[in-house]
């Protein structure tokens, strides 16, 4: 195998930097084709003197009549290479039928999964593929005539993930020609797909008329469209750090809450960008969001609280005052709303001592422990309060909130509906219906979460303070 070709320069300046991703099981992409022949036969010559093996994964796509013949093809150029060889066959059209998808992307779909299930039997979370400059152009091509964002026209990257699959591309720099020329070198006959002539595919249509005519304009077109990707992701590596720094500043510790005010400050389009992250990375698995959705999210952030939108999957957005939050409609649904009319009796701790009881018709015990007065409490945005140590633990009880009920907000001298208050604070709807509160016989004690009553407040000349501490029952099994 010929070691001194630009090919194999340029394959191995590619592998090296990525060797340290590689396991000692090599699984690459390959269709019998010129461009994974001479992937395969670079990266023999490339791991010749190691102890890493190289799988070649054939996925025979039944799509032309030929294809069991590609496959025992492939099959025999692995075997001359002493080379270890995996097909897998599936009914390409079928699924393309069955999932009212183009054959290419059923196409394209199922060799991922292929690869996917193959790297996980292996050890490994990493394929190499065989796609090549000229498969680059046409992918710039493909996506901008699709309407591709600034991502699509950026073109492939020399490694991406696939789910958990990363997904590794060391001919992003080469030429198809110069696959052709490398396996004339090397003697190895590579097999002719003959779907790749038919013009009913896309991508067939870009190769075949859309290249050859950029070609008479220039005769370097698909070098400087690589060029011209490789320019677009640089710009977007710049722009991918922006997002994420503003996508770190706007997280809350509450899942899927995040917050409104820093975004007001930026472009809208660097808002939409900050969206699709936050889709992307945490909700993509619901569907895709299309622009009509990003547009009329981006605007809303900007605007007043109180409205919502409905998104794929069964999802909701909601603008609050300070955040907006992504809330699935299904959980949402089912919301904890307790009912108890039983109240019930905790045994007074002594000091140090932890006492603690399950409390009827909920699924929450309540703790209830004697300390020394903190210097420092804590606030009370949780699920633990400190109260004063002369409040009565005979009869106490825990229930959802309801609209006539009335409490002594800490820090104030009258009583004011309790609904009410939650509104002053800002909380939504949404979350009033399911808060709690903790009453005893002289009436709500503690609002769980967010304020204790004033009359059972620890005061400036107490020693001692209660700890009550709530625990759902349901989440620490």
């Amino acid at each position: 195998m010929n070691a001194n070709s630009n090919f194999f320069n340029i394959l191995s300046k590619n592998m090296e930097k990525y060797i340290d991703d590689i396991d000692k099981n090599v699984l690459v992409g390959f269709s019998g084709g010129p461009d994974s022949t001479a992937l395969l036969l670079g990266l023999n010559l490339f791991f010749k003197d190691t102890s890493r093996k190289i799988i070649a994964l054939h996925l025979n796509h039944s799509i032309e009549k030929n294809s069991d013949l590609h496959e025992e093809e492939s099959r025999k150029i692995c075997e001359n290479l002493s080379i270890n060889f995996l097909s897998h066959k599936i009914d390409i059209p079928k699924v393309a039928k069955k999932e009212k998808i183009s054959i290419e992307l059923a196409g394209r779909n199922t060799r991922y999964i292929f690869f996917d299930s193959m790297a996980k039997k292996y050890g490994t979370d990493i394929v190499i593929v065989g796609h090549t400059m000229d498969d680059q152009a046409e992918t710039v091509i493909h996506n901008s005539i699709r309407g591709s964002g600034i991502a699509g026209i950026s073109g492939m990257k020399i490694l991406s993930k696939n789910r958990s699959l990363k997904i590794l591309r060391p001919m992003l720099d080469i030429r198809k020609f110069e696959c052709i020329e490398y396996c004339e070198i090397n003697k190895v006959k590579p097999l002719i797909d003959i779907s790749n002539q038919k013009k009913i595919y896309t991508r067939n249509k870009i190769r075949l008329d859309v290249m050859k005519e950029l070609n008479k304009i220039s005769n370097r077109s698909i070098e400087n469209i690589s060029r011209l990707a490789k320019n677009i992701s640089s710009e977007m590596t710049i722009l991918d750090w922006i997002v994420d720094k503003y996508y770190k500043k706007i997280i809350t510790d509450k899942k899927n809450t995040y917050k409104r005010n820093i975004l007001n400050k930026l472009p809208i389009d660097l808002t939409a960008k900050i969206i699709m992250k936050i889709w992307n990375k945490n909700l993509k698995h619901n569907g895709s969001l299309n622009k009509k959705h990003i547009i009329k999210i981006s605007n809303l952030i900007y605007g007043n609280s109180g409205k919502k939108i409905y998104l794929p999957g069964k999802i909701i957005l909601y603008f609050d005052k300070d955040t907006f939050v992504f809330l699935d409609e299904r959980k949402n649904l089912k919301k904890e709303i307790i009912t108890s009319e039983k109240f019930t009796k905790l045994k007074y701790p002594e000091l140090e001592e932890t006492n603690t009881i399950n409390l009827p018709s909920t699924n929450y015990s309540l703790s209830a422990k004697l300390e020394i007065r903190p210097v420092v409490f804590p606030p009370s945005n949780n699920l633990v309060v400190y109260i004063s140590s002369d409040m009565s633990l005979d009869s106490i009880r825990l229930r959802t909130i309801k609209e006539n009920d009335m409490f002594r907000p800490l820090g104030m001298n009258n009583e004011i509906n309790a609904y009410n208050f939650l509104k002053g604070q800002n909380m939504p709807k949404r979350n009033r219906e399911e808060t709690m509160v903790l009453e005893n016989e002289k009436g709500l004690l503690w609002i769980v979460g967010l304020r204790v009553a004033d009359w059972a407040r620890v005061k400036d000349i107490d020693s001692h303070a209660i700890k009550l501490l709530l625990t759902n029952l349901k989440e620490s099994k």
